[in-house]
């Protein structure tokens, strides 16, 4: 979620129609095998009766009933709003069209969606129909977020030619073997480790106004195609009301919810009205099972139907008492009374009064359903329908609460949230969840660093995460890209259901907070972006203050009320991670002249770790305990954190690394002693085993490298091996037996899980900026091959964009075994020193540094 501009304009990254770079890289992993014609078009296809993985090279095809399905395979994942050039045809001619990330997606009836959790401006569902009846071009209006599998099926006796298909790119086209920053080894297996975070930072990371607004609004209405309903900022906090609009049915049926809140719990009741279905309009695969003529359905949750983590409940189907016809308007009424009653009526005539005590739904805490929450339109998969005239009042006292004719699109797209991304930003993954998750982020801003060196991008997120700051200083964990700040701010930062009048942000993953602190520290580190660390520190204190009230007086530890890294109350893993933080952040407060500011985060970052020490170090077992009520258990970003902070001394840190092998579990590590190794089911995060790793290679010893090297082969090989789910990009989490870890639901597109690709540049090609401000925007700057000799490479190069308008680039090779050959190119403002072994070499004054040295014999 970032970028820079400096040198970036320089360097073509982003290839425009009419400006190509020219690739020195293998054919097969060039930008030219996918991106034609301005769309990234397939690399292989498959004709038959099922989908195939019995490809062959992608050419123009047809589909007719004895060969009525192709499947599409491009060579790494796309986005980008699907397009179709049609050849010629006979006949009626409809198709269904699936997107999926994994083969398997193809075979199953919704993909590997729906993704209901949001309103992401993309299309919720990963299968769409049309109707084909003229030859030429035509596009989705609905973008698809991530994908490196596609299917076509014709549902209908006749036959289509298509000359190509693809996708209109959202996201800006890179090819991965010309990126400003870059890794190059004799090991090839590592080469395409360090791709998949690059790639998957290009592709969630996108610039303003790419995702496109998902309603058309006229003199009409609000016409919406089916999707997770979008929400009104302004009902967030109503509860007992009802709600009146005009309707009309385009094709198939709309949808509409509510008491939904916008912030957690972000479910609600769900209702859609299904027209009468006629043979004219009505695509052939249209589930009438589900979506039955004449009814309307009700739901609970995020949708009708489950996906992995998003618990929904299809409750009830009504029969209409007329028959609703496409093409005519029909005002309905919604009334949520009492706390439990809701009813919906039709032109005045009652379809259903119903008591929500009589439903069951299971959510942990949350009890029964709530008629709290604001209200949306949206609709399932292929509807198309027309709001208009919105009316919603008390239902007691029938005192009016908001009123839209929904006829002006500046107000009505806003205030829904469908709106054109209003920043340039990084989401946690293209496919989904399509949000800003503030501790996802942590791992893309130095991806970035590392690779496609977007620093306009990181500082276009960081600015998105500030402008929905509230007054306490937090910021929003996962805040959505088609809401503007300023209308929906305050809805989004106060829970509904149980959490009513919390601020949700310091309940749900509040250690977030110090993870979205060290992106932003991160960030200044690798740009040396000093006028925005000045122009911001304002806000960023204010979030550092709400952290630092958090710390218990009685124990000096900090403790919060939940948290993702760990243990919430005295966890060693968050407060290891606020000690970096503390640290990095004082940093900054010197870069920018703030003596007072960094003095006051050095003392806290003592004084904190002083309480670990005291309070966490359990002597007896050489760990870092969980947590004061946890003494003997361990994680592994206790492990992480305790060491990068700088809280472990070296022994501990020696003791802490061997107790690693209690939490090695399938292709890596379990999250901690806690998590059941003998539970078939756990999953395996790349995103702490990237903390992990980062830990590890810090060490720059012999063993700890090879610890490393064994990792990276183990959890991130499976990513790239199986050419059914490999996208080219890293995964959200992986199973035991190396495959994506929830299954279809897996994003396996996720900068979260890329750490390798920072790493392997700093460590394996040394290539590393000096500790502390001098080394921001690698003003100072150290090579140390170790680990990467360490670990038998002999040969090795990296790039990195500085912020003292150049690249500083290291190239080393092994000859005879016993000395090395090192070249380094610099800007002449900056200066390093190469180190290793006893080696150490200052180099300063010059743009180029060449030299041989011999390599120490262990």
């Amino acid at each position: 979620m970032l970028y820079f501009s400096r040198i970036v304009l320089s360097i073509a990254v982003v290839l425009h129609a009419s400006v190509f770079c020219s690739s020195t890289a293998k054919a097969s992993s060039s930008r030219r095998d996918f991106y034609h014609g301005e769309i990234f078009q397939p690399t292989n296809l498959a004709l038959g009766t099922t989908p195939s993985t019995q490809l062959q090279k992608f050419r123009s095809f047809q589909l007719e009933p004895s060969a009525p399905v192709a499947t599409l395979e491009y060579r790494f994942e796309v986005a980008g709003y699907p397009v179709f050039d049609v050849e010629s045809f006979t006949g009626k001619v409809q198709i269904e069209v699936k997107y999926g990330e994994e083969f398997l997606a193809l075979k199953s009836n919704f993909s590997d969606g729906p993704f209901p959790y949001a309103v992401t401006l993309a299309n919720t569902y990963r299968v769409e129909t049309f109707e084909v009846t003229e030859r030429g071009r035509f596009e989705a209006f609905l973008l698809q977020g991530g994908q490196k599998w596609q299917s076509i099926r014709l549902l209908t006796p006749g036959s289509i030619t298509f000359s190509t298909v693809g996708f209109k790119p959202s996201i800006p086209v890179v090819d991965i073997n010309q990126l400003p920053g870059n890794f190059d080894c004799d090991n090839e297996n590592l080469n395409e480790i360090w791709k998949l975070g690059a790639r998957a930072a290009s592709l969630a990371c996108f610039e303003q106004g790419s995702q496109k607004t998902i309603w058309e609004v006229d003199d009409n209405g609000a016409f919406i195609r089916g999707m997770r309903s979008g929400l009104s900022a302004r009902g967030a906090f109503w509860e007992d009301y009802t709600l009146e609009f005009d309707a009309r049915i385009e094709r198939g049926g709309i949808g509409w919810t509510v008491a939904h809140p916008l912030a957690s719990p972000s479910r609600g009741i769900q209702l859609n009205l299904v027209g009468c279905l006629p043979n004219e309009t009505t695509f052939v695969n249209t589930n009438t099972s589900l979506t039955p003529a004449n009814s309307i359905l009700l739901g609970y949750g995020y949708s009708f139907v489950n996906v992995t983590t998003l618990t929904s409940y299809y409750l009830d189907t009504f029969k209409t008492p007329l028959p609703i016809r496409e093409k005519t308007w029909y005002k309905i009424k919604t009334v949520l009374s009492g706390g439990q009653h809701l009813a919906v009526s039709i032109d005045d005539t009652q379809v259903f009064n119903t008591s929500l005590k009589e439903y069951y739904v299971s959510y942990p805490g949350y009890g029964l359903i709530s008629t709290q929450g604001s209200f949306g339109f949206g609709g399932w998969q292929d509807q198309a329908g027309t709001i208009k005239n919105v009316v919603a009042y008390d239902s007691n006292n029938k005192t009016s609460l908001y009123s839209n004719s929904m006829t002006d699109a500046s107000q009505v797209i806003a205030e829904y949230g469908v709106h054109e991304n209003y920043a340039s930003v990084c989401l946690d993954g293209p496919k989904r969840d399509r949000l800003v998750w503030l501790g996802d982020f942590y791992h893309t801003t130095r991806i970035i660093g590392a690779s496609t060196s977007r620093f306009d991008i990181a500082k276009g997120t960081l600015n998105f995460l500030l402008d929905w700051q509230i007054p306490s200083g937090l910021l929003p964990y996962d805040p959505p890209i088609g809401y503007n700040s300023s209308v929906a701010s305050a809805p989004f930062s106060v829970g509904g259901g149980p959490l009513a009048g919390y601020e949700v942000a310091s309940i749900i993953l509040p250690d977030y907070q110090i993870l979205g602190l060290l992106s932003f520290a991160n960030y200044v580190y690798q740009s040396r972006d000093l006028d925005f660390a000045r122009q911001t520190w304002s806000k960023w204190q204010l979030q550092i203050n709400w952290i630092l009230s958090q710390i218990k007086p009685a124990t000096g530890l900090l403790s919060l009320v939940g948290a993702f890294l760990g243990p919430a109350n005295g966890g060693s893993a968050i407060n290891c991670a606020l000690v970096q933080a503390l640290h990095m952040a004082a940093d900054v407060a010197t870069s920018i002249s703030d003596i007072k500011s960094a003095s006051q985060y050095r003392a806290t970052a003592t004084s904190l770790a002083a309480a670990i020490n005291q309070l966490l170090w359990n002597d007896t077992l050489g760990i870092y305990s969980l947590s004061p009520t946890a003494t003997n258990e361990y994680s592994v970003n206790s492990i992480a954190f305790c060491i990068t902070s700088g809280t472990a001394n070296a022994t501990q840190a020696s003791r802490f690394i061997s107790k690693l092998p209690s939490l090695r579990l399938g292709p890596g590590y379990r999250d901690s002693t806690q998590v059941n190794a003998s539970d078939p089911s756990s999953n395996i995060s790349p995103n702490t085993n990237g903390f992990l790793l980062s830990a590890l290679l810090s060490q720059n010893s012999t063993s700890t490298a090879n610890t490393s090297l064994q990792l990276l082969r183990s959890l991130w090989n499976p990513m790239l091996t199986n050419p059914e789910t490999t996208t080219g990009a890293s995964w959200e989490y992986v199973d035991l037996s190396g495959n994506p870890g929830l299954g279809l639901f897996t994003s396996l597109s996720h900068p979260w899980g890329g750490a390798p690709t920072y790493l392997l540049t700093e460590w394996f090609a040394g290539l590393q900026a000096a500790k502390g401000v001098e080394g921001f925007g690698y003003g100072k700057w150290v090579i140390n091959p170790s680990v990467g000799v360490a670990n038998g490479l002999k040969n090795a190069s990296a790039r990195v964009v500085t912020a003292f308008d150049g690249f500083l680039e290291v190239q080393w090779r092994i000859t005879n075994g016993t000395t090395m050959v090192v070249s380094v190119k610099a800007p002449r403002r900056t200066s390093g020193v190469f180190e290793m072994g006893t080696t150490r070499k200052v180099l300063s004054g010059s743009d180029v540094y060449q030299f041989t040295i011999k390599i120490d014999k262990e």
